[in-house]
């Protein structure tokens, strides 16, 4: 069983309260949840410089994610590491056609910048605010393999890697 965290924020955008970023208190809470990965997940947009200079700054894996305005929700799109020029491409599309906290995509918009969707990992909000509406669910269902439930004092999520896409490796 590996332990993960596969939402975190660590730039403020527009859609987040203002908060500044610490990787000293990256590293406590990493260290202290005993994490074995994470994902950085902001909304609507990746830092491809500050991911690498996480991941140099971690002894866990860290996956680069996106969480993305679609239709009135959110989704965490979750990549493996070994094509982040590519996944940062495609997220500076979303970044632009999602400008404000006021703008959501379509999921053929979606669709359109992440054109392979069985190459990522899809966290829909679930039961969780703003939850997905069951249409935008069923055009996702046969890439979702979890949903995001509210949590209670931050405590990661626990999978076993057979939940993880089969390109997905944890080490």
């Amino acid at each position: 069983m590996k332990k993960i965290d596969l939402h975190i924020h660590t730039v403020s955008t527009p859609s987040d309260k203002k908060f500044t970023f610490s990787m000293e208190r990256m590293k406590w809470y990493v260290e202290e949840a005993k994490l074995d990965a994470i994902a950085i997940t902001n909304h609507n947009m990746f830092d491809l410089e500050q991911f690498r200079i996480i991941q140099q700054q971690l002894a866990v894996k860290v996956f680069p994610g996106i969480e993305v305005d679609i239709e009135g929700t959110h989704l965490l799109v979750i990549a493996e590491d070994n094509e982040l020029n590519d996944f940062k491409s495609r997220c500076d599309m979303i970044t632009e056609l999602i400008p404000d906290k006021y703008t959501s995509i379509t999921f053929e918009e979606f669709h359109e910048v992440f054109t392979s969707l069985s190459n990522y990992l899809l966290i829909p909000h679930y039961k969780k605010s703003p939850e997905i509406k069951e249409e935008t669910l069923n055009k996702l269902r046969e890439h979702v393999m979890t949903g995001e439930s509210p949590r209670v004092h931050r405590r990661p999520v626990c999978l076993s890697q057979a939940t993880l896409p089969d390109s997905f490796k944890l080490s």
